[in-house]
């Protein structure tokens, strides 16, 4: 599969799951990150549908370090986010 196709695929995935914990709290995240969460995410499905992408150096992991940093480990959409971004990043 193209890496800019499973990239997407990931990204929209990532993003529902975002949306469903948004919707119905699952996991005791604060609403502020997971917005932010869900912002970067469209951000980075806008790009790659516009085939507008940063050059790869230009790429931060901005939400790897959020989840990093602040989440519990045991968090599954945690996983689903990191993967996400790193097909984007990677892409």
């Amino acid at each position: 599969m193209d890496r800019r196709l499973r990239a997407r695929d990931l990204c929209r995935s990532a993003l529902d799951e975002v949306e469903r914990e948004l919707s119905a709290p699952r996991y005791n995240l604060l609403p502020d990150q997971l917005g932010t969460c869900r912002e970067k995410l469209r951000g980075y499905l806008d790009a790659l549908e516009a085939d507008a992408l940063p050059p790869r150096r230009d790429r931060d992991e901005a939400l790897g370090r959020l989840i990093l940093d602040r989440w519990p480990y045991d968090v599954p959409l945690a996983n689903a986010i990191l993967q996400a971004e790193r097909a984007w990043r990677t892409c």
